[in-house]
């Protein structure tokens, strides 16, 4: 196979990388900044590649500081909690989450609002949600759907920025179906599509496909494979493997004559994101009800080449991914997340 040209690394602002169009840049240099903003920025970004252990090395001295800054530490606390989540670890997570409302319910000012909720507000909300998406991965749901709800009363007169609202409503459309219920998760995610401009986070874009994705999937609409599996081919392009193992699995259910391609795809990508937790993560996996034990078992720290391999311009013929929608799709954010509009609260 021949080798690819070196490519200089992209120089990125960190927001752009944590909530805007290059969520796959290069940001391991920030993750030791002395400036908090920036190392938690720079752990988000970490986080949404799979690099949790990369991402707790930049984020746990900002919770362990919470004395000296407790909204960066409850910030940091509640994005830790989200990486274990992601890979089924809730208990942990509940006591990150805990943790962060505490911090931030303790802080004495306020401070200054934020677009992008990197504010006391919104790290009472990151906290407060992840409470609820906790309970729900533990099997609480009449306990998750709770908790949902008074954060939704908590914030319904208090202003928010974009990335609040939105976790709001995909909080809601897990929680519909878990409850059985994908038609009012179908608009619940169509509403996160209505929150969401151009200039917003990629990934978030994509995660929102997601759940939409799953919500049609659910109703056997024909639309959902199409639209995960542009998902996924995003994804794989911008190395996020934490949301490209899961949308493949989806995948492999929803067309069953290709669950050996998309199960390949999701084990590789599952491979990346154990091979960079943290060790208490990996420690915790083989317990996880949310990880396929077959994934687990192909899925140890011996195949971490297997994602540098299928991301070459000549991957395996086994398993290969082409783009099937351009770019201008994907910042139309799908035609089908704007097919019903209700306006509704704006939380």
């Amino acid at each position: 196979m021949p080798e690819r040209p070196e490519v200089p690394p992209r120089r990125v602002h960190l927001r752009d990388a944590a909530f805007g169009a290059h969520p796959d840049a290069d940001v391991h240099g920030a993750a030791r900044s002395a400036d908090r903003r920036r190392r938690w920025l720079a752990g988000v970004a970490l986080g949404g590649q799979g690099s949790y252990a990369a991402a707790a090395t930049a984020l746990a001295p900002l919770v362990k500081g919470h004395d000296r800054d407790p909204l960066f530490a409850s910030l940091a606390a509640s994005t830790l909690a989200s990486h274990h989540r992601q890979v089924g670890c809730h208990g942990p997570a509940r006591d990150l989450d805990a943790r962060a409302l505490a911090l931030v319910l303790g802080a004495r000012e306020a401070g200054e609002t934020d677009p992008d909720d990197v504010d006391a507000a919104g790290a009472e909300l990151d906290a407060r949600l992840g409470l609820a998406a906790d309970a729900l991965g533990l099997g609480g749901l009449i306990l998750a759907r709770r908790l949902h709800a008074r954060a939704e009363e908590a914030f319904r007169e208090r202003p928010l920025g974009w990335r609040g609202r939105l976790r709001l409503r995909w909080v809601a459309a897990e929680l519909a179906l878990a409850g059985d219920d994908p038609h009012r998760a179908l608009n619940e995610a169509q509403k996160g599509f209505h929150l969401l401009s151009t200039l917003d986070s990629l990934r978030h874009h994509l995660k929102t496909e997601i759940v939409l994705g799953v919500a049609l999937n659910t109703l056997g609409s024909s639309e959902a494979v199409p639209l995960l599996r542009k998902v996924v081919a995003r994804t794989w392009e911008l190395r996020l493997a934490s949301l490209a193992w899961p949308s493949a699995l989806v995948l492999a259910t929803a067309v069953p004559v290709e669950r050996e391609h998309w199960n390949g795809l999701a084990r590789s990508a599952l491979s990346h994101v154990i091979a960079g937790c943290a060790a208490r993560e990996a420690e915790l996996l083989p317990a996880s009800p949310w990880l396929p034990s077959w994934l687990l078992r192909s899925g140890d720290r011996s195949a971490t080449n297997e994602w540098t391999n299928f991301l070459t311009d000549k991957a395996p013929d086994r398993v290969k991914v082409r783009l099937e929608a351009s770019d201008r799709d994907v910042e139309r954010h799908s035609a089908v997340g704007r097919g019903s509009r209700d306006d509704g609260p704006d939380l």
